[in-house]
């Protein structure tokens, strides 16, 4: 059975990925290529997806 503080974890570490794509969103309009220049949002996109489907899964 899984321990609570795993669901917890887990449920952190969505929000922190979502709130982290919000602003770097918020960030490319702003000022166009600041993040894309260096990172790929399509691999947090995933990370939030994996995440999620993580927490629909074991809920």
């Amino acid at each position: 059975m899984e321990k609570l503080s795993d669901k917890i974890i887990v449920r952190e570490i969505f929000y922190f990925l979502f709130l982290l794509y919000l602003i770097l969103i918020f960030l490319e309009i702003i000022s166009p290529n600041i993040v894309l220049a260096y990172f790929n949002l399509n691999y947090l996109l995933l990370g939030i997806l994996i995440s999620g489907i993580y927490l629909l899964i074991k809920k």
